[in-house]
């Protein structure tokens, strides 16, 4: 796994939270007040059934808002808001759409911060990790979120997939079927010209010709 850069900064007196290699998420609890994201906690689908993580942060909050997944839907990007070491505003991108922002009161282009690799597929997704801060008196806030991005993610071509330098092609051949297959005829001066098929004679026209060579070999003694 890649350990991405997070968006934030965490201090030495956070506390951290890693959730590695936990990519079949279906479930996100945000809970956030007006000045930022307070904690996460997230629900993942294994073997199953339906497990909760440790919630990662402060436990109040004014907001709480779930983001549910679909069954193939998967997370691909982050974006939000850093300013005055809390994450201020978050965005979850999936392959499918947007899920936020979360707190929109601090927005600015200026403090904006993105994670984006252009991951395609969910095996690429390993996961995300973060921070949260501690010790204040209004409870702490979210001070980074970041992502693993697996480094076995598969290049791509517009033939399809590269798997040890063997090109897949995005149309398998059906090996299942026992009847022949020819090309389409081609068109030479106007006219289909079908493919040309070796002439195989009917039996009853190879017993003949035995028989006709049997009689002359009888004649010739």
């Amino acid at each position: 796994m890649i350990k991405l850069e997070p968006m934030g900064s965490p201090f030495n007196s956070d506390r951290s939270w890693d959730e590695k290699g936990k990519n079949m998420i279906s479930n996100i609890y945000v809970i956030f007040d007006d000045y930022g994201i307070q904690s996460l906690q997230f629900i993942y689908f294994h073997e199953g059934a339906h497990v909760e993580s440790q919630k990662h942060g402060h436990s109040g909050g004014q907001h709480i808002k779930r983001v549910t997944l679909e069954n193939d839907e998967y997370v691909t990007a982050l974006s939000g808001v850093y300013y005055e070491h809390r994450i201020r505003s978050l965005t979850f991108h999936t392959n499918k759409r947007k899920h936020g922002p979360f707190c929109k009161k601090f927005a600015h282009a200026y403090w904006k911060r993105e994670i984006d690799v252009g991951i395609r597929d969910r095996s690429e997704f390993g996961g995300l990790f973060g921070s949260f801060t501690i010790g204040y008196s209004c409870g702490g806030y979210l001070s980074s979120i970041g992502m693993y991005v697996s480094h076995n993610a598969v290049p791509r071509t517009r033939f399809g997939a590269t798997y040890d330098h063997q090109i897949i092609p995005l149309e398998s051949l059906d090996h299942t079927t026992t009847r022949l297959h020819y090309q389409t005829p081609k068109i030479v001066d106007g006219f289909p010209v079908k493919p040309s098929r070796r002439y195989k004679s009917k039996l009853k026209d190879r017993i003949l010709s035995k028989i006709n060579k049997a009689i002359r070999f009888l004649i010739d003694l």
